[in-house]
């Protein structure tokens, strides 16, 4: 699996990690994502085994995100509940994208 969190996004897109999925990163950082890399805006895209985000505010979608591609929807779900957050009413987290 493939993660990144605001600008290390860049770095493995540069390495062609990220050739040829969506990704996002820190919007200051968006310009310099390789051109073979889908650029988003979503608080945090899941293509693949690729997990990225825009910054620390996506924080814990970005660790729910992780928590579902290792581990399945029940425990990102179980992982969710004591947070006391709520992140949509889906079922998934590809809503996200």
């Amino acid at each position: 699996m493939r993660q990144s969190s605001a600008a290390p996004a860049v770095a493995l897109g540069s390495w062609g990690l990220l050739s040829g999925l969506s990704a996002t990163c820190y919007p200051s950082f968006m310009d310099k994502m390789p051109p073979d890399v889908a650029k988003g805006e979503s608080r945090v895209i899941v293509d693949g085994r690729a997990v990225t985000s825009r910054g620390p505010g996506t924080a814990i979608e970005f660790s729910l995100a992780l928590v579902e591609q290792l581990y399945g929807k029940e425990k990102a779900d179980e992982v969710a509940g004591p947070l006391v957050i709520v992140l949509v009413m889906a079922r998934s987290l590809e809503w996200l994208n």
